[in-house]
């Protein structure tokens, strides 16, 4: 009863809201508006794919505040709340759009690319979809290369993936912690994510150079950003006594904020040697205006952030991200990938109306269902789930268009 008590409050409003800021929706909006109008083509965005960097910044901040907030429950309910709302979170909604990209990739394109597509769909549905990528050779392409229409779910994987090892080394710290008074968790914590950042940012360094496309997929490249959020909230209060009392420092890290993240969006063009150093600044940037968020809200950085607009859509980040990319390379499939601007245009609309419905009907219901957060062990049965239809779905397309699994091998 513990249990379940524990992860239906981990739920509730207060909670969400706190973790949910303005500034965290905000920056949601910006990461993801940058991805999809670098995607759709439009000018001025040739570095939108730094979207993504700025999501896995906020993803360690969010998730570590939220860990930081459950360390006082037991090690069993720790974990089984933790990993109950994030399949809560996660994989319904990723799952939906697998299975409907699939479908339409047979029904609106051909049956190459629904046959290229089904190993794309079932890496994704287990979050293996950037080592898939990168056994594949796959670029991170434009629309004109004709790209996997899954080839977002990268990202996606690359997070997961640093969920599963984050919150074992935070449980290993907390046994650590609790047998020594000469030094807290949140300090052994603090010098634990220092190691990590700096060693995965080096060899994102090095690695880059030499093999572009595992450097850009890779979580052994992509942990330290993660690792800088992680950093943020761990950090919190120290920076709260340092920056809260002083507003032009919270300005100055805002205003400096957004001029990185902007940097990084006009003047990246193309992910040739990204991430590699490069990438520190979106990240940076990210956190800085995470920093200002927290210590202070009065700024005008932070103000443009909290706007209601923006808060909606980064309330809506999640689906917005998921659903872009799948309708962008089937359009692309169908009548080529030069878009004009009233095409842009129209494609960026029918992306958030669908993303706000899927948010609506789909995401939201089964995140802040009151059955599901009762029943954590209900909500962690939705990860087989979710694969075993993802499988079905491939293995029924497959034999549909009769083709053999060999043939569905060659392709790549």
């Amino acid at each position: 009863m513990a249990v379940a008590v524990g992860a239906a409050r981990d739920d509730q409003p207060a909670v969400s809201r706190h973790l949910r800021s303005p500034v965290v929706q905000g920056l949601r909006a910006v990461a993801v508006l940058v991805v999809i109008l670098d995607h759709v083509g439009m000018p001025g965005f040739p570095g939108g794919f730094i979207g993504v960097d700025v999501f896995f910044v906020i993803s360690g901040y969010v998730i570590t505040q939220m860990l930081l907030r459950r360390s006082t429950e037991s090690r069993g309910a720790w974990f089984l709340g933790f990993y109950a709302a994030r399949a809560r979170r996660i994989v319904p909604a990723a799952t939906l759009v697998i299975v409907l990209t699939v479908i339409a990739t047979f029904e609106f394109t051909n049956f190459v690319r629904g046959a290229r597509v089904l190993p794309d769909a079932t890496a994704a549905s287990l979050f293996l979809a950037n080592f898939h990528f990168i056994e594949t050779g796959s670029d991170y392409a434009r629309l004109g290369a004709d790209p996997s229409p899954l080839q977002h779910y990268w990202s996606l994987a690359v997070e997961e993936q640093f969920y599963l090892v984050w919150p074992a080394l935070m449980i290993v710290a907390i046994g650590i912690a609790a047998r020594t008074s000469r030094v807290t968790l949140r300090q052994l914590l603090f010098a634990l994510l220092i190691v990590l950042a700096v060693a995965a940012y080096l060899y994102s360094i090095v690695l880059t150079p030499v093999n572009g496309t595992e450097a850009f997929f890779s979580p052994f490249t992509r942990a330290w950003e993660l690792a800088v959020g992680c950093l943020l909230a761990v950090a919190g209060p120290w920076l709260m006594n340092a920056v809260a009392d002083r507003p032009v420092v919270a300005a100055g890290l805002g205003w400096a904020g957004f001029a990185a993240i902007a940097w990084s969006v006009v003047a990246l063009d193309g992910t040739d040697g990204f991430p590699g150093w490069v990438a520190v600044v979106p990240v940076f940037g990210t956190a800085a205006l995470l920093i200002a968020g927290m210590c202070c809200r009065g700024t005008v950085p932070v103000s443009v952030l909290g706007t209601r607009v923006l808060v909606y859509l980064g309330n809506i980040s999640y689906s917005l991200y998921l659903v872009h990319w799948p309708l962008f390379t089937l359009t692309a499939a169908r009548i080529g990938a030069d878009f004009t601007l009233p095409m842009q245009l129209l494609l960026v609309g029918v992306t958030v109306v669908c993303a706000a419905v899927m948010y609506h009907a789909f995401e939201n219901p089964i995140r802040r269902s009151r059955g599901l957060a009762g029943r954590p062990w209900w909500s962690l049965a939705v990860i087989p789930v979710s694969i075993a239809v993802v499988f079905a779905v491939a293995a029924f397309e497959r034999y549909r268009w009769a083709l053999p699994v060999p043939l569905v091998q060659q392709l790549f």
